[in-house]
Formats: C-alpha cells, sequence, structure tokens
C-alpha cells in the first residue's frame, strides 16, 4: 500500500492467486488511513511533519472512516502503541473495505509493518487472515519476523531499481 491523498491504494496483492480469501481486492482500490493497519503502521513511522500533514487532510472529511482524525489523543495513542508494538492493527470497528461507497465485512484480521527507507516511509505491506485462524498476538509471534524481513527487501529491491 502506498500514500495516495486522504487513502493509502493497494500496489500489490496477492489476493487474486489465494483460495482462500473471498474477496478479491485489487490494485488501486483505495484502503482508508486511520482505521487500516497499514495506515496506522504508516503513520506511526512516518516523519511527524508528514503525519500532520495527512492528519489535517482528513481531519476536514466527512467520511465516517476519517473521524479519528478529529480525535487527536486517542489517534496519537494508537500511534504511540502501534510504534511500540512495531506493527499496525485494523480498528476493530474497521470492517475491511468499502465499495460504491458501502461497506463490506471480509472477515479478516491484519498485521502491517512500514516499508522504511532511513526516516522516510514508502509504503506498508500487510498480512491478512481469517479472524478464527489464529489472535493477532499469535499470528504477530508465528509471523512478524517474516513481514518485517519482506519489508526489508521490498525496500532494498527499489532502492536498487532506483540506482539502475
Amino acid at each position: 500500500m502506498v500514500p495516495a491523498g486522504d487513502h493509502m491504494e493497494i500496489r500489490e496483492t496477492t489476493r487474486t492467486r489465494t483460495p482462500f480469501i473471498m474477496m478479491q481486492e485489487r490494485v488501486g482500490l483505495p484502503v482508508n488511513w486511520l482505521l487500516s493497519g497499514v495506515g496506522r503502521a504508516y503513520l506511526a513511522f512516518c516523519p511527524v511533519k508528514e503525519r500532520q500533514q495527512i492528519v489535517e487532510l482528513l481531519r476536514g472529511s466527512s467520511k465516517p472512516e476519517d473521524r479519528l482524525a478529529r480525535d487527536p489523543k486517542r489517534l496519537d495513542a494508537i500511534l504511540q502503541e502501534t510504534h511500540a508494538r512495531g506493527y499496525g492493527t485494523r480498528d476493530p470497528t474497521h470492517v475491511g473495505g468499502y465499495y460504491g461507497g458501502l461497506p463490506h465485512a471480509d472477515g479478516l484480521l491484519s498485521i502491517a509493518v512500514p516499508l522504511r527507507d532511513g526516516a522516510r516511509v514508502i509504503g506498508s505491506i500487510n498480512m491478512l487472515w481469517l479472524k478464527p485462524a489464529h489472535t493477532i498476538e499469535v499470528f504477530a509471534d508465528r509471523y512478524l519476523p517474516e513481514l518485517q524481513s519482506a519489508a526489508v527487501e521490498i525496500v532494498g529491491s527499489l532502492r536498487n531499481r532506483a540506482r539502475r
């Protein structure tokens, strides 16, 4: 996922290749900043000035999913917790996605980490699973190191591509 103004946007996905996830989200779909794990991971690790600009943009939004931007104490606490934990999670009220303006419940949980290039954050990646399979904590204990490794590999690949 990468920043795209008032939302993040899917830039790559494996959902089209998995038999387990029913909602086949595709590249280009918007993802909410404040309720998604990827948005929270990005905001928790990006430079303060960038975070302030994004939150200020969302503060003027009339979308219900952006309401948290008008509660700075709560948002700051969530982002501090995300940073301390090292990964973002979905807000419990986040149903998964919005299609045609209508929410749909996808039955998934997720963990997300930022794609960090020094002090800069260029995006976020996540892993999703069906809620009954694992708690967030059990899943993170098992798969967070792999997700963090993938993030490092992606950033390294982007750096190598930029040098060419």
